[in-house]
């Protein structure tokens, strides 16, 4: 066999053996995936504490829309919108929010009209939500509550002192004869009642609105804002908010958001002279 013949075989073996390795190296050599990442359908969650402490793993993919909570609480900061980008609102930790649907692995959530957003099941509590739902629905009772702590021993009944048996000592004196008892005097007749002063009137005026609203946020009523944070103090007008009138306050302070720095309007709901509730001026949202 001459030199042609073998650089021939040589090519035509080449040639069939790089067809043979082109589909497997292709997708490395083309820049191209060779499979889809796939998220974790799985989570696994810490439910209870103590002796009562559980571990439960949940696939996220069986989780059907009667199993969904109506609203749940946010584990990480969030931002919400308006359909049209016009108005955005940052969520702190800690915010309850109403659940709109389950969209994969992720939540529509809405903390009111009309502001949506998008938020990790991980970062929410939504799993613990479906786990309580369904220990009630198969047991009757949440099995994170059960008390898994030995009894305690019973003590021992204690026995009765043993009592003594001697006879009583008879009283030489003679018995006296009761005297008698004097009639009663007739009973003095009851007083009338005086008549209950009128309540005093709770609302207050502008410069014991502002008093009532400082005392609320030293008194840590709230965690959003401090004291020190506060620029400005206002008394409001009387409200009516979900159907109860309210006085009302308001507090301009510094926060810090995902655009800076801004100031923002917190709105206090005072009732019989006291703050019950801090909600956001723009949104209405409760302040926490």
């Amino acid at each position: 066999m001459n030199k042609y013949a073998i650089w021939a075989a040589a090519i035509i073996i080449s040639f069939f053996v790089g067809r043979g390795m082109y589909p497997p190296l292709s997708g490395a050599l083309l820049g191209g995936e060779t499979s889809a990442s796939t998220p974790q359908a799985f989570q696994e969650v810490k439910y209870g504490a103590g002796s009562r402490e559980l571990f439960i793993k949940i696939n996220l993919e069986t989780i059907e829309e009667g199993e969904m909570p109506a609203t749940i609480e946010l584990k990480k900061r969030t931002t919400v919108a308006t359909s049209d980008g016009s108005q955005e609102t940052a969520l702190e930790v800690g915010t309850t929010v109403n659940v709109r649907k389950m969209n994969g692995y992720n939540l529509e959530i809405s903390p009111g009209v009309p502001l949506v957003g998008f938020v990790r099941i991980v970062d929410t509590d939504f799993v613990e939500h479906v786990i309580a739902y369904r220990a009630r629905r198969h047991f009757g009772k949440d099995p994170a509550v059960v008390d898994n702590s030995e009894p305690r021993p019973v003590p021992p009944p204690t026995l009765p002192e043993i009592a003594a048996n001697t006879p009583p000592k008879a009283d030489p004196t003679p018995a006296s004869e009761p005297k008698p008892e004097p009639a009663p005097e007739p009973a003095a007749p009851e007083p009338e009642p005086e008549p209950e002063p009128e309540p005093e009137p709770t609302n207050l005026n502008a410069e014991q609105i502002v008093t009532a609203m400082k005392e609320s946020v030293k008194g840590s009523r709230i965690k959003e804002f401090k004291f020190e944070q506060v620029e400005g103090w206002k008394a409001g007008e009387e409200e009516n908010v979900d159907g109860e009138m309210y006085q009302t306050g308001l507090a301009a302070y510094k926060a810090q958001t995902i655009f800076g720095e801004k100031t923002v309007q917190a709105k206090a709901l005072i009732k019989e002279g006291k703050v019950v509730k801090w909600i956001y001026a723009k949104t209405g949202m409760e302040i926490r």
